[in-house]
């Protein structure tokens, strides 16, 4: 059984208070025809029998009904009377008692006294779709139960906007087994049956569609949704396929196309029965299902974005190749727009994101919610042939190779990823940095190569500014940004205070952030886009030494056009763009290490980097932590003056003299910490120094001695050569 249920209602609560809620919220479900369920639904939930587009209870959203819920409450069909009767019924059915059954009853102020007041759920076959068709029933229903001035059944049982708060189970009498009724085969149900002439109302007009995922039989009896049937096909009138009143005992309806191209059923039996628009037996495509026939024909659309709760408009503009999406400011706008592209205004707008999807080829996807920003080039769509096997251009090799300073570690780790960014279509959440003197061709293999692989609309060189504004829509129209002339310490942490560097490092990592664009609200939204940097200064980047952002390429000096192999960059331009499909397969058929993604390799050029953002205090415990005695050594600088030069013996020898033990005091390391750092701190003041970084001290007894401090793996020279 199909039957709406709203999910405003409450039943702990009045029927006044229920009658203010539930205008809203209304839901088709499917219900099992088992008698503990229909039991449930009667008694817990507010429902109607009626189905509503956009759930909302109203006669413009009505279409159609599912099940019919007679309704007796004034007294005259008695419990005894109704069960009697209800056992002859060769349907399916279910009578139960209302909230007011056997009690008084107020109603316009007067008291109704106490008698049956009961209800019967009967679900229909197929759904009852027409005004024409719903007419009919409730006639004849009222027909038999309200004769001889009496109104037993309440007239307005079958109301479009009808709903019926919840029962008991003082009376309860399940049937099944029977089937569900079918409403087509009631005796007499378009007897005297006339529509009323004159121009049918907007309900009307729209009781008279039909949708695309209808089913029908065609010629054959062979069942098919209508968007499978080809136009001037004969078939079997969905409304009335097998009614008694057909005008023979085959198909009786054709599938045609009208002069705007799109779909509509004549049938000649409703024609003379007066049924369909303007009772000449004419079923035309539901508006919804018209806009988007039309929409994918002229290639255009309005929808509203989830994400800022907007109409926008899309279309292929004059003078532009281009699919352009625009915001709609009103209604206005979107009825102009529609007109202008030949759409049928829907009944109801299609509802999606508005982002960029760059996973995805489709354009569209109102199932999975979206609307797709990013168009990819054909160049990155292309599939490798069918036996080929693709291998490393040579010119795009040899400008790769100068962009990272020949360094082969970096070129792979690079390469794994850019095939793994390809193939997989995913942001990365790692970057590259890549340094070196003005002219290196850093520019040029983003332009030449990569903004061609993924498109120029949404591959963009900016420099760090971009990211000191107020504004940072740049993420969600990008798939790929080179920050030019990047410098600054990415090893602070102050992703509270939201600087410039913190924008920065939350861009490259996070999926998702909050996006604000110009004149636009805060949205949360997704970030697309995918990082390399690039800086012609000495150290212009400072790096923790736990990054785990950064893969950096060592520093190239020689610029691009001093190289050995370049041609100019006309005949540049020519080579990469006849290997640009060649490098794409390639890519395609790399087999990518995925334990290296998302993490960076480290190497010397990192390492130096890294150097830049450590305190001398922690390269020192760094020294202690891991046993290089070669570093302390080499920081015990001697300098001037014959105290320094005693001072600097003195130290010499107190080195020695520890890396012969595999424990050291805290006083020891404290006075070799002050003289190397210049600094004159106590045993106490530099133990709290020493807390976030050495193991924590322990009492320690060595032959006669016993002191405070921590034990020790000094590196031998071997260990220092590995």
């Amino acid at each position: 059984m199909r039957i709406s249920v709203c999910k405003n209602y409450d039943p702990k609560q009045t029927k006044d208070y229920n009658n203010s809620r539930v205008a809203h919220g209304w839901a088709l479900q499917e219900i099992a025809w088992e008698e503990e369920a229909t039991k449930t639904l009667t008694t817990e939930h507010g429902i109607s029998g009626n189905e509503y587009r956009d759930g909302h209870k109203c006669n413009d959203s009505w279409a159609g009904v599912h099940v019919i819920m007679l309704d007796f409450d004034s007294g005259d069909m008695t419990r005894d009377a109704l069960l009697e009767e209800h056992q002859n019924w060769h349907f399916d059915s279910y009578v139960f008692s209302s909230q007011n059954h056997q009690r008084d009853k107020i109603k316009a102020g007067k008291v109704e006294p106490a008698c049956d007041r009961l209800r019967v759920l009967i679900p229909l076959a197929s759904p009852i779709t027409s005004e024409f068709d719903r007419d009919a029933v409730e006639q004849f229903f009222i027909g038999k139960y309200n004769t001889g001035g009496k109104n037993v059944l309440d007239a307005s049982f079958m109301e479009k906007a009808r709903y019926f708060a919840h029962g008991t189970t003082e009376v309860s009498s399940f049937i099944s087994g029977k089937g569900a009724m079918e409403w087509q085969k009631i005796p007499g149900l378009y007897k005297g049956k006339r529509k009323k002439r004159g121009r049918p109302t907007k309900a009307e007009m729209r009781g008279d569609t039909f949708r695309l995922d209808d089913q029908v039989k065609d010629a054959n009896e062979v069942e098919r949704a209508i968007r499978e049937v080809p136009a001037d096909t004969p078939i079997y009138c969905p409304v009335c396929g097998d009614a008694p009143h057909r005008t023979n005992e085959g198909h009786n309806a054709v599938l045609m196309t009208n002069e705007a191209g799109l779909p509509f059923i004549f049938c000649s039996s409703c024609k003379a029965r007066e049924m369909g628009v303007s009772g000449k037996g004419v079923y035309n495509l539901h508006p919804d299902d018209a806009y988007r026939l039309n929409s994918e024909k002229n290639n255009a659309m309005v929808f509203i974005d989830t994400l800022t709760s907007k109409f926008l408009g899309g279309c292929v503009e004059p003078g532009n190749p281009d699919f352009v999406v625009r915001e709609l400011k009103s209604q206005e706008h979107v009825r102009q727009f529609c007109k202008s592209h030949k759409l049928t205004i829907p009944d109801t707008h299609s509802r999606a994101r508005y982002e960029l999807v760059f996973s995805s080829d489709n354009s569209i996807d109102f199932e999975k919610g979206y609307v797709n920003k990013y168009m990819a080039p054909d160049v990155l769509t292309q599939e490798v042939p069918d036996g080929h096997t693709a291998k490393l251009p040579l010119t795009i090799s040899l400008l790769l190779d100068h962009v990272m300073a020949g360094d082969e570690d970096i070129i792979d780790y690079y390469i794994n990823d850019l095939a793994n960014f390809v193939q997989t279509r995913q942001k990365m959440i790692t970057a590259y940095l890549v340094q070196g003197v003005e002219g290196t061709g850093k520019g040029l293999f983003f332009t030449l190569v990569l903004q061609k692989i993924f498109g120029p609309r949404y591959c963009s060189q900016t420099d760090q500014d971009a990211f000191g504004g107020q504004f940072n829509s740049i993420l969600t129209d990008n798939v790929l940004v080179l920050v030019n002339e990047v410098s600054g310490n990415f090893s602070s942490s102050g992703r509270k205070n939201l600087t410039t560097i913190e924008k920065m490092k939350i861009a490259i990592s996070d999926e998702y952030i909050q996006i604000e664009g110009k004149n636009k609200d805060r949205i949360n939204g997704r970030n697309s886009c995918s990082f390399m940097f690039a800086t012609n200064r000495h150290h212009g980047v400072v790096l923790s030494k736990d990054d785990r952002r950064f893969n950096v390429a060592p520093r190239q000096e020689q610029k691009i056009n001093q190289a050995a192999w370049w041609p100019g960059y006309q005949e540049l331009k020519i080579k990469v763009h006849d290997e640009l499909q060649e490098f794409v397969w390639y890519l395609k058929q790399v087999q990518v290490d995925q334990r290296k993604i998302g993490t960076v390799i480290e190497n010397e050029p990192k390492r130096v980097l890294q150097s830049l953002s450590r305190s001398n205090a922690e390269d020192f415990f760094e020294a202690v932590v891991t046993g290089n005695l070669q570093w302390i050594r080499d920081n015990l600088v001697e300098r001037d003056g014959y105290e320094s030069g005693a001072k600097h013996f003195e130290m010499t020898q107190m080195v020695t003299a520890i890396g012969a033990r595999e424990s050291v005091s805290m006083r020891d390391l404290c006075t070799i910490y002050n003289y190397i750092n210049h600094k004159n701190l106590t045993v106490g003041a530099f133990g709290k120094l020493a807390a976030g970084y050495l193991p924590k001290p322990k009492a320690i007894a060595k032959n006669k001695d016993r002191f405070w401090g921590i034990e020790i793996n000094w590196q031998t020279k071997e260990d220092m050569f590995d």
